[in-house]
């Protein structure tokens, strides 16, 4: 005899079925019930199938690339970027996203950086910092460069400059970075995106 239950769903079908944008809420039936599947505009695209993040990398990139007076040149970009945004809007700027690219140049994992301040590369682990805390004053990078950033991202202009950065594991590094402000889907609602580079 036939099961009359529907086969269980892959775990990341299941996530992008039941996805929900920030500020919708779920729909409900004439009946004021909740329906068991969600009315889609576009019963080919589920919103959130690709983005486990919430964050339409696709969008960013396009707005960054596309943006009108860029102050410097990026280059040529592809998906292995390291890339972090921060939510220029909310106390201390937190990091909302991170490229796998971005974890494996620092050594540190989604869940240790996500929402805290870039500002913890500034300094070497084991001096009692983490990626919640302020750096040290010790190994710190040279403060004209940690002041010509913060003016630029209160400003909500691009910079590009050489820091020196620490990975999870302590060795120190030059960051090629580039800090574009790129407003999303709330006009005057601002995030950096910090692209970061290794270099000699």
């Amino acid at each position: 005899m036939a099961s009359k239950t529907p086969p269980r769903m892959n775990p990341w079908e299941d996530r992008a079925l039941n996805y929900q944008f920030p500020g919708h809420s779920q729909v409900s039936g004439d009946d004021g019930q909740l329906n068991k599947w969600r009315k889609l505009q576009d019963p080919v695209i589920y919103p959130g199938l690709y983005s486990a993040s919430g964050f339409d990398f696709m969008a960013i990139m396009l707005r960054i690339i596309g943006r009108p007076n860029p102050q410097i040149e990026l280059g040529a970009v592809d998906c292995s970027v390291s890339l972090v945004l921060c939510d220029l809007e909310r106390p201390d700027h937190p990091i909302v996203y991170a490229s796998d690219a971005y974890c494996d140049l620092t050594g540190y994992s989604k869940s240790e950086v996500l929402g805290h301040n870039c500002r913890f590369l500034q300094s070497p682990p084991g001096l009692g910092n983490t990626a919640s805390s302020k750096p040290a004053a010790h190994g710190k990078s040279k403060p004209g460069c940690t002041f010509q950033m913060r003016q630029a991202i209160d400003a909500r202009r691009e910079i590009q400059l050489r820091v020196k950065n620490y990975k999870r594991n302590g060795k120190s590094f030059t960051n090629y970075l580039s800090i574009i402000p790129v407003e999303l889907d709330v006009p005057g609602y601002y995030y950096a995106a910090g692209f970061l580079v290794e270099v000699d």
